[in-house]
């Protein structure tokens, strides 16, 4: 084994499972150092991406906290491979939908008492954020979002938080360890609607903007590398009247990225519908991904089929379920593994990142 070149090693580790790789960090210094070295958790990401049908999903029950993972394969998208994921903290916060602050690499960044967490659940790993300067507000309302800032090869979470006429806005880097302030966003007339969902090296939330007694839904983006805010607004064709309408204090629409490389804006209430944007930026590209009539309460779309005629659904109404939509013939097909009563979901890559922490 001794005989082998380096880059050997790095392939046959790349073809591991997460918790094989941490086994095997008790082999040797030698291969505690090269399973740990970031060039390989960037392998093994590329090489679980490429290789697998369909995302991780991580079904998260608050009370109690229960999570699992399920897997789907392109033979078996009714049961899937579900799979228990401990804890790895000793006393489990309430992690409900709101505390989840964004997910990119297999990593979870959610709001952990004051401060912030990084969670890998593929090889239970957790690493506390320091708190960040807007812990001292703690009724104030704290939105923000997380990801992957390719060009400086860091992960970096961003935080807002609203204090009377303004937005104040600090970012976190996970290479220097430190907190800093960014531009502040002017309040007036901007709603933020969820956390930030990360795409292209840039976080987005949907906002709706007033100009002269008119609302107008838009999505601001914050790109993680220049770190600079810009927006661009949606057709208002396809996006009409409920955002106008005064009786309307919140936003009905709720915005995720689908099949990785998708902006996709959904109907929280009332209609199930989505809408896709195709080409990224491109505010003409914007199409209908589906429309369907159900009695169900925040219908969300979390990804695509391998061959793309299908997407799968997080329903809501009494209790929680997956459900298969046909994009075609508009049947149903519910996932039948056993899940709790009710949760949320989150796409996650199986990854290593963090192993070294």
């Amino acid at each position: 084994m001794q005989d082998l070149p380096a880059e050997v090693f790095m392939d046959i580790f790349a073809c591991l499972s997460p918790k094989d790789l941490v086994r095997s960090t008790c082999v040797s210094k030698e291969w505690k150092a090269t399973i740990e070295d970031p060039q390989l958790a960037k392998s093994h990401l590329q090489r679980s991406i490429k290789t697998k049908s369909h995302p991780t999903i991580l079904i998260i029950s608050s009370n109690p906290f229960v999570c699992v993972s399920l897997n789907f394969s392109d033979t078996d998208t009714t049961y899937g491979k579900l799979l228990i994921i401990e804890q790895p903290w000793e006393h489990p916060p309430r992690l409900t939908s709101d505390k989840i602050f964004g997910y990119f690499n297999g990593l979870v960044c959610m709001h952990y008492g004051a401060g912030f967490g990084l969670w890998n659940p593929s090889i239970q790993k957790f690493k506390r954020i320091p708190s960040s300067p807007f812990s001292m507000f703690r009724f104030a309302k704290i939105h923000g979002g997380f990801g992957y800032d390719s060009v400086n090869v860091d992960y970096k979470l961003v935080s807002f938080v609203h204090l009377n006429t303004f937005c104040a806005v600090h970012s976190y880097s996970l290479k220097s360890g430190a907190w800093k302030s960014i531009q502040d966003l002017p309040l007036k007339g901007l709603v933020f609607d969820s956390q930030g969902v990360f795409l292209q090296c840039a976080l987005h939330w949907l906002t709706l903007q007033e100009t002269d007694g008119e609302r107008m839904l838009n999505i601001l983006t914050f790109d993680l590398a220049s770190e600079e805010f810009c927006k661009f607004p949606l057709p208002v064709h396809i996006f009409p009247a409920p955002i106008s309408d005064p009786v309307c204090r919140s936003p009905i629409y709720s915005l995720v990225v689908v099949g990785g490389s998708y902006l996709c804006i959904y109907q929280t209430e009332s209609r199930c519908k989505a809408w896709i944007m195709r080409e990224y930026g491109v505010v003409e590209s914007w199409s209908m991904l589906y429309s369907f009539d159900e009695q169900v309460h925040n219908c969300k779309p979390l990804l695509l089929s391998s061959c793309g005629k299908m997407v799968l659904l997080e329903e809501n109404y009494i209790y929680s379920r997956l459900v298969w939509y046909d994009l075609q013939n508009g049947t149903r097909k519910m996932v039948q593994s056993p899940m709790p009563q009710s949760f949320y979901t989150i796409i996650c890559e199986e990854s290593i990142h963090l192993l070294g922490s």
